[in-house]
């Protein structure tokens, strides 16, 4: 007759372990879901329950003696560990070192849920008379369900909020290593916690042990996480850095070249002026010449990587039709290396560009930049008319753009203020967006 006791004993306590792992599988899942992702989903969980189920029939009836009961339980262990991987890789778009640390992820949470529901249960039992369920009842497959979705949930949620991108670009080998080395942790913990607790005391001290040693490896995965973030964001920073930094020297050479060109020319249109008695052919070499004064037009303000930067600038603002006006003294930057230069006004104007140049209304495409020195302080100022909506966050824009190296200019300019005891600030005021860099010179 099927009862009750029937179904926790031999259903319920050998799948649970595939369910704790199936609600893992879907608070951690990625944005990025296969085709058919439900049914992926749900032919995961019946693949896990249907190999726990076997796994631990095997074990519990066929396995005899404290010794391969421990070893059971530890196969059981690793088939679910790996049956894991497999079906994150089966639901989601992910890469091999992602999907074996989501594996590790979630064997760390599952094992928290464990050890905590029996920390829970093993000091219950010592306490005297204090039965608060007995073993393969109604009550306690209640409380164990209801603590192990607690510490999934919050676990889940901890990830979730302090982890901003999983390690997806490791080392597989040093991934696969770190993974061999935790599950075999995890199996040998498995495997005393059979063999060597004989009594409830030796068995509550135990897993309490468990528990902190797997508290411990969750919070590493968590360091190693934000660790990989912020070490590939750095990187990302250097080289978009440093590609601006190599663009803006080829346009040295090329503005010079231009400049030495448009002055020959200039020389050349005035001496074909003197000879033409044709009104049509003056205006087209006047039109000519127009031309090329606005690209002829070198910035000198005191500072060699400044005047690159305003004059490439300039002559994009003509392009766009963007009047750019400048009021500064380049000595006052002198305090800076000519990276920091080519990021801080490179990155002000390209912003400002952008934005002003889908300005509807011509007479508004303007762009002013001033600098001055106030006390110990050198203050950058950029305004620029813009009409997008912004969506501000901890006080700066974020980007819509997609893909890699989008919104690094403001924090570049956030990190060279911060580098001179200053700090950048922006203002929407109207239509006008005001960026304010302050630095304090070293010398200063």
């Amino acid at each position: 007759m099927i009862t009750d006791l029937w179904i926790i004993r031999v259903i319920d306590h050998r799948i649970s372990t595939a369910l704790i792992f199936t609600l893992v599988l879907l608070l951690t899942g990625k944005p990025q879901r296969r085709r058919m992702y439900g049914l992926r989903m749900v032919a995961s969980m019946l693949a896990m329950c249907l190999a726990s189920w076997c796994v631990r029939t095997v074990v519990d009836e066929m396995l005899v003696g404290e010794v391969a009961q421990g070893l059971g339980h530890s196969v059981h262990l690793l088939v679910m560990s790996l049956l894991y991987m497999c079906s994150y890789s089966f639901c989601y778009e992910t890469t091999p070192v992602e999907a074996i640390y989501a594996d590790l992820l979630a064997l760390t949470i599952f094992k928290l849920a464990w050890n905590t529901f029996k920390v829970f249960a093993a000091a219950a039992g010592m306490v005297p008379g204090s039965q608060l369920w007995t073993t393969y009842s109604l009550m306690g497959s209640i409380v164990s369900y209801l603590t192990y979705g607690s510490v999934c949930l919050l676990t889940c949620y901890i990830h979730q909020r302090i982890v901003k991108k999983t390690p997806d670009e490791a080392d597989l080998w040093s991934m696969l290593i770190s993974y061999g080395a935790f599950l075999c942790c995890q199996i040998v913990l498995e495997f005393c916690g059979r063999v060597f607790t004989a009594d409830i005391s030796s068995l509550f001290l135990y897993y309490i042990c468990a528990l902190l040693y797997t508290l411990i490896t969750y919070v590493v995965l968590l360091v190693i996480s934000q660790l990989a973030f912020y070490r590939r964001d750095n990187e990302e920073m250097h080289n978009f850095i440093r590609n601006k930094m190599q663009y803006y020297r080829m346009s040295h050479d090329g503005i010079v070249s231009l400049q030495i060109k448009c002055h020959d020319l200039k020389h050349l249109i005035a001496a074909i002026r003197t000879r033409a008695d044709w009104e049509s052919l003056d205006e087209r070499i006047q039109q000519l010449e127009d031309t090329i004064i606005e690209y002829g037009t070198v910035v000198e303000c005191g500072h060699d990587a400044i005047n690159v930067v305003l004059t490439e600038k300039n002559i994009l603002c003509s392009t766009c039709g963007v009047k750019f006006s400048y009021i500064i003294d380049g000595t006052l930057f002198d305090f800076m290396t000519e990276t920091e230069i080519y990021s801080l006004f490179g990155n002000a104007l390209d912003n400002a560009l952008e934005s002003c140049s889908k300005v509807s209304e011509k007479e508004k495409r303007v762009i002013a930049l001033k600098a001055a020195r106030h006390g110990d302080m050198v203050v950058l100022h950029v305004e620029n008319f813009f009409e997008a909506a912004l969506n501000m966050v901890d006080g700066m824009p974020v980007t819509t753009k997609k893909g890699s190296g989008h919104g690094f200019g403001l924090r570049s300019i956030q990190q060279i203020a911060e580098k001179y005891s200053g700090v950048a600030t922006v203002q929407a005021d109207g239509n006008i967006f005001k960026l304010t860099v302050l630095l304090r010179p070293a010398t200063a």
